[in-house]
C-alpha cells in the first residue's frame, strides 16, 4: 500500500536570491518513508502529463477569485488532496 501526503512546506533561497516555496511530499512504501520537495509548477507538469493517459480531477488553482494568490495553507491542502485523489483513483482502477 502506498501513502502519499503533504504535511508542510518549505522556502528556499537560489543562487538568485529569489525565494522559491516548496511542498514537502511524503510517500509511505512497505513500511518506509521517503520525501521529496517540489515546487507548484512541477505538480503542475505531472499533472498535464497523467492528463494525456488518465483522468484526472481538476488541478487546484493557485488563485483565489477574491485574492490574487490563495494562502500556502490552502494551496498545500489542495495538492494533497489531489494528489490523493489520484492515488484513490489508482487503487480502484487496479482492482478492476
Amino acid at each position: 500500500m502506498i501513502e502519499v501526503s503533504i504535511p508542510s512546506m518549505e522556502r528556499e533561497v537560489d543562487e538568485s536570491g529569489k525565494s522559491k516555496k516548496l511542498f514537502r511530499v511524503e510517500v509511505l512504501f512497505n513500511e518506509r518513508k521517503h520525501y521529496v520537495l517540489r515546487r507548484n509548477s512541477e505538480f503542475q507538469t505531472l499533472h498535464r502529463k497523467l492528463k494525456k493517459i488518465i483522468q484526472t480531477p481538476d488541478f487546484p488553482s493557485k488563485r483565489n477569485p477574491h485574492l490574487r494568490t490563495k494562502p500556502l495553507e490552502q494551496r498545500r491542502q489542495e495538492l494533497e488532496d489531489y494528489i490523493q485523489s489520484q492515488n484513490i483513483r489508482n487503487k480502484i482502477n487496479s482492482m478492476e
